[in-house]
C-alpha cells in the first residue's frame, strides 16, 4: 500500500492538498517546532501540533485525543473528509509519521508521508514560506478504529508479536531514558527494530524488498498481529507505516509505549 508521496508529486499537486507540518522534538533538544514552522515551511502548510492535538488529561506525553477532540483541532486546521493530506517534518520522517497514524486510527483513508519531508524538499531548491496562513476552518467527523490501539491490560495479554523501535542500547537496558524515573529495559518477549534502520541515507523510507528483509531477519511473522512500541508513541508509528508499505494490516500501537510502561514498578522488565 502506498504510504507516501515524493517531493516532485507534491509541487505538481500542492493546490490540491492539504500539507501538515508535524515537527516534534525531545525536550532534550531545547527546540521550537512551532517557532521553526513559522520562519521555514512549505508554502499553505499548517502546524500539527502533537503535544496540543493529544489527552491533555493524561500525565503520559502526547497521547491519543478523543474522536471528537481531534475533529475540533483538524477542522481548525481546514481539514476535512474529502481531502488527501500529506504530512511532513524537519527531521525527513521522523514525528510525522506520528501525525499519519492518528489520521489512520481517526478513519482517514487519503494521509500520506511527504517522503524525505523537509529536508528532501529544500535540498531540491524547492519553495519556502515564512508566512503562515490561517486556515478556513473545515468539516471533519473521525470514524475512531479502536483495534489499532492497545494499552496495559492488552499488552499484559497479548499473544501479539511486539516490536520496541528505541535504540538497541535502551532497549537493553544499557544506556539511561531521557524521561526521567523510568526504568530502563523493555517488554518482555518484545524485539527490537530500530526505527532508524527504516530508513535510508535521504530519510527516506527504504524500498520495499528492504524493509521485508529487516523485519524477517528479526524474526517477525508478517502473516499474525504486530503490536508496535518506542519511547512515547512517535516512532512506533514509523514501524506500523512501514508495515502499511508491505501491506500488514494487523497492527497496533502501544500508546503509552515505555513512558508509561517504564514509570511502573508492577509491570515486569526484561534486559538482555
Amino acid at each position: 500500500m502506498q504510504v507516501t508521496v515524493s517531493t516532485d508529486w507534491l509541487e505538481k499537486n500542492h493546490q490540491d492538498v492539504i500539507v501538515l507540518d508535524a515537527s516534534w522534538y525531545l525536550p532534550s533538544e531545547n527546540r521550537d517546532s512551532f517557532n521553526e514552522f513559522k520562519s521555514r515551511h512549505i508554502p499553505n502548510a499548517q502546524f500539527f501540533d502533537i503535544d496540543v492535538i493529544s489527552d491533555t488529561n493524561s500525565p503520559l506525553p502526547h497521547m491519543l485525543p478523543s474522536p471528537s477532540s481531534f475533529n475540533d483541532h483538524v477542522e481548525n486546521l481546514g481539514i476535512s473528509n474529502n481531502l488527501k493530506i500529506i504530512i511532513y517534518d524537519t527531521e525527513g520522517l521522523f514525528s510525522a509519521a506520528r501525525a499519519w497514524w492518528m489520521f489512520k486510527i481517526m478513519g482517514h483513508i487519503e494521509v500520506f508521508i511527504l517522503d524525505g519531508g523537509l529536508p528532501k524538499w529544500i535540498s531540491e531548491n524547492k519553495p519556502i514560506s515564512d508566512s503562515p496562513q490561517k486556515a478556513k476552518r473545515g468539516s471533519f467527523l473521525s470514524t475512531f478504529k479502536p483495534s489499532n490501539i492497545v494499552d496495559v491490560s492488552q499488552i499484559l495479554e497479548t499473544k501479539a508479536q511486539i516490536i520496541d523501535a528505541r535504540h538497541p542500547k535502551r532497549f537493553s537496558g544499557e544506556a539511561p531514558e531521557q524521561r526521567v524515573n523510568l526504568r530502563s529495559g523493555h517488554i518482555p518477549n518484545s524485539v527490537n527494530i530500530f526505527y532508524k534502520l527504516l530508513l535510508n541515507e535521504q530519510k527516506c523510507l527504504k524500498t520495499k524488498l528492504e524493509l521485508l528483509s529487516i523485519f524477517l531477519e528479526a524474526g517477525i511473522d508478517l502473516d499474525k498481529p504486530i503490536i508496535t512500541s518506542c519511547g512515547s508513541g512517535v516512532t512506533a508509528s514509523i514501524i506500523i507505516l512501514a508495515l502499511k508499505q508491505l501491506d500488514h494490516n494487523q497492527t497496533a500501537l502501544y500508546d503509552g509505549s515505555w513512558s508509561e510502561w517504564g514509570l511502573r514498578d508492577d509491570l515486569p522488565i526484561a534486559t538482555n
